[in-house]
């Protein structure tokens, strides 16, 4: 991380998530921006940025310093168009693999290759190893969902979506999405604020069989 000319800060988990636990809020322990939307942008010789949409440009305004970041509105503004006007040429653009989706470093890389700024992928996100207080994932545990009110047992779920997966000449799907996990294996869960979720990953295969990764410590008998 010491050879970076610059890091990308999002607002989101490794799940996507626009509603993220108290560990996943490093834009705002970076900036104090507390909204649900923004990337912040922070180059090592040069300016930083804070971007967000319309929804909260008057609280960026009201929590941000605009001496330490400026101010930049999505989608007039986006992050990668600043790095490759603002970042000198060769730089080296750290980020978080796990915060963003590849289709995104694909598109990113493309745009900043004129330049010949790459991105690239750090190991440890070197806000973790800053943030002396953060949070640790969440521990609550994962609870059924009962039946009456999910409609659909997750067996028959999965077989219905493994057929899917099937017809489409797929083996597995990999799912990240909260809810989507929490639908399929009819689970409900307290990781996530004012959202039903449990933090978890899964695999579903076509035959119907499913692999969910999750703590051990949200499992209960």
């Amino acid at each position: 991380m010491r050879n970076l000319d610059g890091f990308i800060v999002p607002l989101t988990d490794e799940h996507g998530s626009e509603y993220v636990p108290a560990y996943a809020r490093r834009l705002e322990w970076l900036t104090g921006f507390t909204g649900s939307a923004g990337t912040a942008v922070v180059l090592t010789e040069g300016p930083a940025a804070l971007f967000v949409d319309g929804r909260y440009t008057l609280q960026a305004a009201e929590e941000v310093p605009d001496s330490l970041y400026e101010h930049c509105d999505i989608p007039a503004d986006d992050p990668v168009s600043w790095i490759f006007t603002h970042a000198r040429p060769g730089a080296r653009i750290g980020f978080d693999a796990k915060l963003h989706p590849q289709a995104w470093f694909e598109k990113a890389s493309r745009r900043l290759a004129p330049k010949g700024i790459t991105l690239t992928g750090c190991q440890t996100n070197p806000i973790d190893i800053l943030w002396k207080d953060q949070p640790p994932p969440p521990a609550a545990p994962a609870r059924p969902h009962p039946l009456s009110f999910s409609g659909e047992e997750s067996a028959d779920k999965r077989r219905r979506l493994g057929e899917d997966i099937a017809s489409r000449g797929a083996r597995t799907a990999v799912i990240t999405a909260l809810d989507s996990i929490a639908w399929l294996f009819n689970i409900r869960g307290e990781d996530v604020l004012h959202t039903p979720v449990v933090m978890a990953f899964a695999l579903l295969h076509a035959d119907g069989r499913a692999d969910l990764f999750i703590s051990p410590r949200k499992v209960t008998e």
